[in-house]
């Protein structure tokens, strides 16, 4: 059997993370493994003409560090919502996008395992809307735990 220690948890908020947030500390507990929490705070993109191109830069950096800083409290603020001081839990915030970027992340903790939160979209909603997760179960190097609410 595999040895899981570390599994990463990657998080949007939604209840669909709050599940997989529990999916995560049930097995955690189960296999004596730590929790890594990730959140993914995409970087903004807005046109830019040649003229104003190092405005606009230093406007985007701009918004993306107040980003950076919002979800940095909301992480914070759900990691202690939805675990105890019991668990082995450590969270982590990065610019990205988590379908191409948790893999690298999973690599820097030490993650034996991602498990992540999905909506079950299917048919045209899937076609439209896509799916982190199921990129991220195609492209991952290690298991993946995908966990549909309840």
């Amino acid at each position: 059997m595999a040895h899981y220690k570390r599994l990463l948890v990657a998080v949007d908020f939604t209840d669909q993370s709050i599940r997989a947030l529990q999916v995560a500390r049930d097995l955690g507990t189960r296999l004596n493994a730590g929790l890594d929490v990730v959140h993914f705070v995409p970087i903004r993109m807005i046109g830019i003409d040649m003229e104003g191109m190092e405005t606009e830069a230093a406007y985007i950096e701009e918004l993306h560090q107040s980003d950076l800083a919002e979800a940095g409290k909301k992480l914070e603020q759900f990691v202690k919502q939805h675990t105890t001081t019991d668990d082995d839990v450590a969270f982590h915030l990065y610019s990205g996008e988590p379908a191409m970027d948790i893999n690298t992340r999973a690599r820097e903790v030490g993650a034996d395992m991602i498990i992540v939160g999905t909506h079950g979209r299917t048919g045209l909603k899937h076609l439209l809307l896509g799916s982190v997760a199921e990129s991220i179960l195609r492209n991952s190097e290690i298991p993946v735990l995908c966990v549909r609410s309840e």
